[in-house]
């Protein structure tokens, strides 16, 4: 990660090119640009997310990131899918404490012309560890409310879905507000950029003051995973 220098920002060239797959998305027009892909979006991301990683942990976010694996592949997954469009119109990168995009908890960053944004917190967790963290808001409401309110006001996004009653087992729960909280499958909270901001050199900053005003979700979510696996 080291050997990677500073992230230089994106060129206009990159919005173009996701905009312009977005109207050709086929594989002999990108084929034929793949070298424009590699250069203007492939390189910079993965600048990008080994300047984080360096940057990261002294605002008090153990945060790394592999420059060649934390990154989504462009490629979609067709074979069940409606929609045959072989490559996606944005990129998307990952930052966890193990570094690896399947760790429990995370910063996702996304770039897309006109919705960049950035999300921390705990993606579908598997279903041992979001019933614990159910079971945390529950027996500790306080502490929940608490880290909402560390968020600036930023609310729970509801990525995965939100049940529609309260899951099994939490049926008896009567606070409306703790029950609306557990009845989320993601515990996810988001920062949206302007274009112009990624084009900054000085992005990788913007990148972690933002998930430092959102790092409480985070910390919420590792402690409970790590007395979870100390159990």
């Amino acid at each position: 990660m080291d050997e990677l220098p500073p992230f230089p920002g994106f060129r206009p060239e990159a919005f173009q090119f996701l905009r312009d797959l977005k109207e050709n998305n086929e594989r002999e027009w990108f084929k034929a640009r793949k070298a424009t892909f590699d250069d203007e979006l492939l390189w910079p991301l993965r600048c990008l997310i080994a300047d984080a990683g360096r940057v990261a942990p002294g605002a008090g976010l153990p945060l790394k990131g592999d420059p060649s694996k934390s990154l989504f592949r462009i490629y979609r997954d067709t074979r069940f899918s409606k929609n045959k469009d072989p490559y996606k119109t944005h990129l998307g990168a990952v930052l966890s404490r193990s570094g690896s995009r399947k760790a429990e908890g995370g910063l996702y960053i996304h770039v897309e012309p006109g919705n960049c944004f950035t999300v921390a917190g705990f993606w579908q967790p598997q279903k041992t560890l979001l019933g614990a963290l159910r079971e945390r808001i529950v027996t500790h409401p306080d502490q929940f409310r608490d880290v909402m309110a560390q968020l600036d006001g930023r609310e729970l996004m509801e990525y995965g879905g939100k049940l529609k009653r309260l899951p099994r087992g939490f049926e008896q729960v009567e606070d409306p507000e703790i029950a609306d909280f557990i009845k989320h499958k993601s515990f996810m909270v988001t920062t949206l950029f302007e274009d112009e901001a990624l084009a900054d050199s000085a992005f990788t900053g913007t990148l972690v003051d933002a998930a430092n005003s959102m790092k409480a979700v985070l910390h919420w979510g590792w402690e409970v995973e790590d007395e979870l696996a100390a159990a």
